[in-house]
């Protein structure tokens, strides 16, 4: 099995599949499809003995990731190879063999929730202000949660930046489009925390600490700007899509990650 090949599903597997909890929550119509579902997906692949295996459990609107294989699963989507795998989540020419035809309707709708993972490639770019937000909201999401994926896996770069670090936070903010000043609750929130070679992402503000690095982006089409490297991130910083305040020095050496992770991701 290519290393780099299972390091790209570990990523979709922590960190792409569990932005799809953001679907759910605010695509109206996606939460209506999923409101009353309880099921298990499993998605994996073989090569060889090798399997390498995740079980998305639903739960009426909530979803959990699981990795390693599901005891008893409703609909088991199966890849040859996870080379294929990757290739279908990257928007790719590669199906699955399907154990669950007898379950069309949830069949469907799994499907439709994977799909939705569609807007954050380059290419999607939508234009109701809804889905631009949900995209910046899943990709941040995603970003952040394949930082701190990337290190558990034992990336050299990665984990020797982290273990250089005492106890440090990334916060990343989106302002609202329609904000007019005074105090306002971002659009999106998310962030990284660094300590001593450990992990962690998180949503929202972290309150308990001042960030080290801040980035601050004027608004969701600021973010779309940079997110879809309409403009280079410096050039994003001259014409005020986002504001970088903390340490230039780390603030880059994260960019230059998550420019690799969006690569193997997208």
């Amino acid at each position: 099995m290519n290393e780099q090949d299972l390091i790209t599903a570990k990523l979709f597997f922590n960190a792409a599949f569990p932005v799809m909890q953001v679907v759910l929550d605010d695509d109206p119509k996606m939460n209506a499809r999923f409101r009353n579902v309880r099921a298990t997906v499993q998605i994996c692949a073989k090569e060889g003995e090798e399997l390498l295996a995740c079980h998305l459990i639903f739960d009426c609107g909530k979803l959990s990731i699981n990795q390693g294989p599901a005891a008893a699963p409703d609909i088991t989507l199966s890849f040859n190879s996870v080379a294929k795998m990757n290739t279908m989540f990257r928007g790719g020419a590669a199906l699955p063999s399907i154990k669950g035809f007898s379950k069309p309707a949830l069949l469907l709708k799994v499907f439709s929730l994977l799909m939705s993972l569609m807007i954050m490639m380059p290419s999607a770019r939508p234009k109701d202000p809804a889905k631009q937000k949900l995209k910046v909201k899943m990709a941040l999401y995603m970003v952040t949660r394949a930082l701190s994926t990337y290190n558990k896996l034992g990336n050299p770069e990665m984990a020797e930046w982290c273990r250089r670090q005492p106890d440090r936070i990334y916060q990343f903010i989106v302002d609202d489009d329609s904000k007019t000043g005074g105090i306002a609750e971002p659009a999106v929130a998310c962030y990284l925390r660094v300590k001593a070679g450990k992990s962690k992402s998180g949503h929202g503000v972290y309150a308990r600490r001042s960030p080290f690095v801040l980035f601050r982006f004027s608004s969701v089409t600021g973010a779309l700007k940079v997110l879809l490297k309409d403009v280079g991130f410096v050039e994003g910083v001259e014409q005020g899509c986002v504001e970088v305040v903390g340490s230039p020095e780390y603030a880059m050496g994260l960019n230059d990650f998550m420019a690799v992770l969006q690569g193997q991701l997208t």
